[in-house]
């Protein structure tokens, strides 16, 4: 069984949702939260479980389909720690379990409106990232504003 992702503090800047994508993110949170105990599964019901989630995210992501077969690909349970609040994405927690957070920021690039930031602390301090546009990045420095 895979170890679960390291717990890493979060912080969002600006974090606005686009209108268009509420809807389809919020499916994802949701989804993704009903299913954050994947990792315990046994591996027969995680075989059947996994073609499942990936089809759920392709669905419901454009930029998710460029780095997932129509079975396999990364599992981002990250998303399931997040909640829509007035049109704003915000953590529902100060530390969640976050394997690649660059990805992470990357797959938001979708759903958020360009300037949002998202910045987590990594073993070396924190790294960041300003949203500029549909999967396009911009890495920031120095700390978060909170």
């Amino acid at each position: 069984m895979p170890a679960p992702s390291p717990l890493r503090r979060i912080r969002l800047e600006q974090a606005r949702v686009r209108i268009e994508c509420r809807e389809a993110l919020a499916t994802l949170i949701e989804r993704l939260f009903l299913r954050r105990s994947f990792l315990y599964l046994t591996p027969a019901d995680q075989q059947w479980q996994r073609p499942e989630l990936v089809q759920l995210l392709r669905r419901h992501s454009r930029l998710y389909r460029t780095i997932s077969t129509s079975f396999d690909g990364p599992l981002p349970f990250a998303l399931g720690y997040f909640r829509v609040s007035e049109d704003e994405l915000e953590p529902i927690a100060e530390a969640i379990p976050v394997e690649d957070p660059e990805q992470l920021a990357w797959l938001l690039s979708e759903f958020l409106e360009p300037g949002a930031c998202l910045w987590v602390e990594m073993d070396e301090g924190w790294q960041g990232w300003q949203i500029v546009g549909e999967g396009q990045l911009r890495s920031l420095s120095g700390v978060p504003e909170r």
